[in-house]
């Protein structure tokens, strides 16, 4: 039906319900303290390394399936799309937390916004200096949330 949806939804139970999702974020979120709690910090780095490349390569048979080619430099428009969707999802930058369903609402705003912007011809390089602007603003709620949390 929808395989990015079916992906993210695969994703976000592996990540909430499964011992090996919960071992990555807690490594994500302070390796040294997920090792002394028993968790086996390098397969946990091969995990997330493997992971990765798993999506990865989903997103690429998928990208292939509809475009119906294959050029290497296809996804070169699609790096900073790819820092900040979970950057604008609320993803905590010093690690631990992900939200998929807030990565998948800041996947549609970012598409939102550049098809608007498509449609209002406006210069590809704005495209990317908004995107920029977000990711910055994105990082600048992120460390306010965890300074309010702080108490500071």
């Amino acid at each position: 039906m929808f395989p990015p949806l079916v992906v993210a939804a695969l994703l976000a139970l592996f990540l909430a319900r499964t011992v090996p999702g919960r071992y990555l974020l807690a490594v994500g979120g302070n390796p040294y303290a997920a090792e002394l709690s028993g968790v086996p910090r390098d397969r946990i780095i091969v995990l997330a390394h493997t992971l990765s490349g798993l999506l990865a390569a989903v997103g690429a048979v998928l990208a292939v399936a509809q475009l119906g080619s294959a050029q290497p430099t296809i996804g070169a428009d699609w790096l900073i799309i790819s820092f900040a969707a979970p950057i604008i999802g609320g993803a905590a930058l010093t690690g631990g937390h992900i939200s998929v369903a807030a990565t998948s609402l800041a996947v549609v705003l970012i598409v939102l916004i550049q098809n608007g912007m498509v449609l209002a011809q406006v210069d590809p390089y704005w495209v990317q200096f908004l995107l920029g602007a977000l990711i910055l603003a994105a990082v600048g709620l992120n460390r306010l949330r965890a300074l309010c949390a702080e108490g500071v």
